[in-house]
C-alpha cells in the first residue's frame, strides 16, 4: 500500500468518526430501569417478545409487576392495508401496509411517565396480478421488517425517557 493510500485511508476513518456516525446496537439504559415488568394483551406474540429479547440484551431483567421499577404496557399490534391506486384493470396496483400498537409506561408508584402513545411503521407495496404468491411472501416480509422497526421505535422511546 503506497504512503497516499494510507493517508487517504487514515482521512476516511478519522473523517468518519467524527461525523458521529454510530452502528445500532446496545442502548445506554439507567440503572433504576433495568427492573420492568411487561404488561400485554398478547404476552407471547411477536411483538412483546421482540421488546422483551431487544430490551433483555440491554441488560433488563423482567420481573412481577410488584418487584418492578418500570411497567412497560404493550397494546396490540394492529396491521392495516389500504389501496393506493388502482390500475386499468380496475385492480389495486399499490398497498399501504401500516403496522402500529400503543405503548405506556409508568413508574413503581403507578405514575406516568409516559402517556399512552401510538408507535406506527408504514410501507408502500406494489402489486402485480400475475404473481400472487411472490407478492404473499413479500407481503410477510414486509410485515416482518415492519415489526423489527416497531421495536425499534419502542426502544428509543424508551431510552429517550429512560436518560431525560
Amino acid at each position: 500500500m503506497t504512503p497516499s493510500m494510507r493517508t487517504l485511508l487514515l482521512t476516511c476513518l478519522i473523517l468518519l468518526s467524527g461525523c458521529g456516525f454510530q452502528l445500532r446496537g446496545d442502548i445506554e439504559i439507567p440503572t433504576e430501569w433495568l427492573a420492568m415488568h411487561l404488561q400485554s394483551p398478547s404476552p407471547n406474540g411477536e411483538l412483546a417478545s421482540g421488546v422483551r429479547s431487544a430490551l433483555s440484551n440491554n441488560g433488563v431483567e423482567w420481573l412481577g409487576a410488584t418487584e418492578a421499577n418500570i411497567t412497560l404496557q404493550l397494546g396490540s399490534e394492529k396491521f392495516e392495508q389500504r389501496n393506493l391506486t388502482i390500475g386499468a384493470n380496475a385492480r389495486a396496483t399499490e398497498f399501504e401496509l401500516k403496522l402500529s400498537a400503543s405503548m405506556r409506561v409508568l413508574d413503581d408508584q403507578g405514575q406516568e411517565l409516559a402517556p399512552q402513545t401510538e408507535v406506527t411503521v408504514t410501507k408502500i407495496m406494489t402489486h402485480d396480478p400475475e404473481n400472487v404468491t411472490g407478492k404473499v411472501e413479500e407481503s410477510n416480509l414486509l410485515r416482518r421488517e415492519m415489526r423489527t422497526e416497531l421495536i425499534q421505535q419502542v426502544l428509543r422511546r424508551i431510552r429517550f425517557l429512560a436518560t431525560a
